[in-house]
């Protein structure tokens, strides 16, 4: 016995000094990451994108720009002008316990023979990227310093469930009773709508028919997307998994008021379907704000103007009522030498129209100026003022190019397929139409959709539009 517990020792002795060195070296990384915060050299940046905008394209060709100052194209952004910028480095990010956003994989598929885009991301990912930049002295001479970019990156669909924690079930219920009352969802699924309006709320649930109302609510939620282009969308999840949620909207609860709700057995519709609800916000939506939203001090949101504007009014009406809700969702406002460590707050909004590659560029600035007036218009709230909200239009990676045919200017590039093509787009004007003719300019135009250009890996650079001012928005005060 005596010999087995001599044999023993030494074991348990190391595993004593590992648990010792992994807790110094955690303790380290703390403390750097606190000297870091209060230094003004870490700064987390939040980036998602409504459906379909381009975020895992935009995050890789933002590292590759940085990575690659050699190479990088980047006339607007201070650092990389002057020489300053020596390059960045990713590395995982200090105890998130989220997945690395995989940047090789995403760069290998725009660098490959032939192109093609990166698979959208459906979870949440973190990453610290290291910017080294040399840093010169008043009185001469040089030497380097790094600031740390901690990139938290999140489906645009879980943005839409934020408003959810500030609405009970029967908030919810009677909210989306408008939503799909309204003419941008009519008419897509009115079995399942008059399906929905007949539940009782005083029955008795069955599990097999909500089963198959949320199989089928789900599949709305998708046409909502693919057909009509609309953005607010709820649950978010439903759209990019196939978890079991049974978030299902009752859809006529009139005259029906909160205390006779409570008062119903507990199997009935109403609590089964408000269990579920409650159950989703606080299982999943409630821990994601908890545990992403309360480190960021910048947020960057993607949007697909170009294809949300030739979609029509309707879906144009939806995004600008997305904005509206989640408006309320961030923490705004200046942060303090000791928020900086426990509850930051958003000092920065950035919105960013993508593709413009697919317009020509004398429509670019009435892009963004369409963007700019949907933003002012849902950030006009007074609990809004003062927020610095800021908006560009991007291509992450530039697809075409612009040619001349009988003296008009159009575009060249190659579609998802790799047809050469060549085409124009409608103009855009700074100003919307007014209902009804006027939104005919728009319809049937939407501009193809390309691939990626040929010749990035050879070249060893990534072109882009305006990325260098997206940088300078969103972090040139820092560098």
């Amino acid at each position: 016995m005596e010999e087995a517990m001599g044999e023993g020792a030494p074991g348990a002795r190391d595993r004593l000094r590992d648990r010792v060195r992994r807790w110094r070296r955690k303790a380290g990384e703390k403390s750097q990451w606190a000297a870091e915060r209060l230094l003004d050299r870490r700064l987390c940046v939040g980036v998602t994108g409504l459906s379909g905008a381009g975020k895992s394209t935009l995050l890789t060709s933002l590292i590759y720009q940085l990575s690659h100052p050699q190479r990088a194209q980047l006339p607007g952004f201070a650092p990389a002008l002057n020489g300053d910028l020596l390059g960045a480095e990713i590395k995982p990010a200090v105890d998130s316990g989220l997945p690395v956003f995989d940047y090789q994989r995403c760069l290998d598929a725009l660098l490959s023979q032939p192109p093609h885009w990166p698979e959208s991301t459906r979870e949440v990912s973190a990453m610290e990227l290291h910017i080294h930049l040399r840093h010169r002295r008043r009185l001469g001479g040089s030497s380097t310093r790094t600031v740390v970019i901690e990139l938290r990156d999140y489906p645009g669909e879980w943005l839409m469930d934020l408003p959810l924690l500030q609405m009970t079930y029967l908030d919810w219920c009677r909210h989306q009773f408008h939503l799909l009352d309204a003419d941008a969802r009519a008419g897509l699924a009115p079995s399942l709508v008059a399906q929905l309006a007949a539940l009782d709320p005083r029955e008795r649930a069955d599990p097999g028919r909500i089963a198959t109302l949320w199989s089928e609510y789900r599949q709305f939620l998708l046409q909502c997307r693919s057909e009509r282009r609309l953005s607010y969308l709820q649950p978010g999840r439903a759209l990019i998994d196939s978890g079991e949620y049974n978030v299902l909207p009752m859809l006529d609860l009139r005259g029906q008021n909160r205390e006779a709700l409570d008062a119903l057995p507990e199997d009935s519709n109403f609590k089964i379907l408000e269990g579920h609800y409650r159950h989703y916000v606080e299982e999943l939506v409630q821990p994601f704000f908890d545990n992403q939203f309360r480190h960021l001090d910048r947020q960057l949101v993607l949007v697909d103007m170009i294809g949300t504007l030739y979609a029509g009014e309707q879906a144009l009406d939806d995004m600008r009522l997305a904005f509206g809700h989640i408006a309320d969702t961030f923490r705004y406002g200046s942060t303090g030498l000791l928020r900086k460590l426990w509850r930051p707050r958003v000092d920065r909004l950035v919105f960013a129209a993508t593709k413009v590659d697919q317009v020509l560029a004398a429509d670019h600035d009435a892009l963004r100026q369409l963007l700019g007036q949907q933003l002012q218009q849902a950030f006009a709230g007074a609990r809004h003022r003062g927020l610095p909200l800021y908006c560009e239009a991007i291509a992450a990676v530039r697809c075409s190019n612009e040619s001349q045919r009988n003296g008009r200017r159009m575009l060249v590039g190659y579609d998802l397929e790799g047809h050469h093509l060549g085409f124009e787009n409608a103009e855009i004007f700074a100003r919307l139409p007014e209902e009804g003719a006027g939104w005919s300019h728009y319809a049937d135009a939407a501009p193809p959709q390309l691939r990626p250009p040929l010749g990035m890996a050879s070249g060893g650079t990534i072109p882009h539009i305006r990325l260098d001012a997206l940088l300078n928005l969103l972090l040139g005060d820092k560098l």
